[in-house]
């Protein structure tokens, strides 16, 4: 049977109704587009990171939602989620964007993981980092906020922070620049005010920054119809990869 919209018909359905198409995939202020998203991130999950569909795991990762993000990670590292990609000037521009518009305490743990991932491996090696994306003071802040001075360095989060710091503490160590050097003196004083007792993070990042909030008094959860019909085709699958 031929199909009953030509290609351009599509398009312009696609284009009408653009909203409630995002909303089903990407949205979280209701419910009911909190279950939908989660059924977009697990099919996402299913299909894999490529080089052409990352930035469509990076708007779900955007979400904040912790039930939605979970079924796109998994139970795979955050920091390793997006290795796969090659990095570049707006991959990592991003990043940082994400980094500066939350607050310390409003970030889900794996969302944050996963930004600072992109940036950990975008910054192995900081010269090479460096000439795709030239760091800024803001971005050390913006980096840096993320720390916390109540737990240790073993920390999931303080440990991904520290050690971009470590890594930025050696930019311009065989390319150097005043620039570089300003930047990597920069990185060792927060890294130093962490573990330094007589110091503290306002010291070096703006109080403003430091101003830690709470994400879970917003975050919409999914209706329970929906994760009693997922718990049961996640049962239904486990069970048919035993068989397997």
């Amino acid at each position: 049977m031929a199909d009953v919209y030509s290609d351009a018909d599509f398009e312009t359905v696609v284009q009408q109704n653009r909203q409630i198409i995002l909303d089903g995939v990407f949205g979280t202020a209701t419910p009911i587009q909190v279950g939908s998203s989660m059924a977009f991130a697990k099919y996402l999950s299913h299909v894999g990171i490529t080089a052409k569909n990352y930035l469509l795991f990076l708007k779900v990762v955007e979400t904040n939602n912790r039930w939605v993000v979970d079924e796109l990670v998994g139970e795979r590292d955050p920091r390793l989620f997006f290795s796969i990609v090659r990095p570049n000037t707006g991959f990592i521009r991003r990043a940082f964007e994400l980094l500066s518009a939350w607050h310390p305490g409003q970030i889900y743990s794996k969302v944050l993981l996963t930004v600072l991932g992109i940036i950990e491996y975008s910054f192995h090696k900081p010269d090479d980092g460096f000439r795709i994306y030239r760091l800024s003071i803001t971005d050390l802040h913006n980096l840096g906020k993320f720390l916390d001075p109540e737990l240790d360095q073993m920390d999931q989060t303080n440990a991904a922070v520290l050690a971009i710091l470590d890594r930025i503490t050696k930019l311009g160590e065989y390319d150097g620049s005043l620039e570089k050097s300003t930047i990597s003196k920069h990185a060792f004083n927060i890294r130093d005010a962490f573990f330094d007792n007589t110091k503290k993070l306002i010291d070096t990042i703006p109080a403003v920054l430091l101003v830690r909030l709470d994400r879970e008094e917003r975050e919409v959860a999914p209706s329970p119809e929906y994760l009693d019909i997922a718990a049961k085709i996640d049962a239904r699958n486990r069970s048919e990869g035993s068989k397997g």
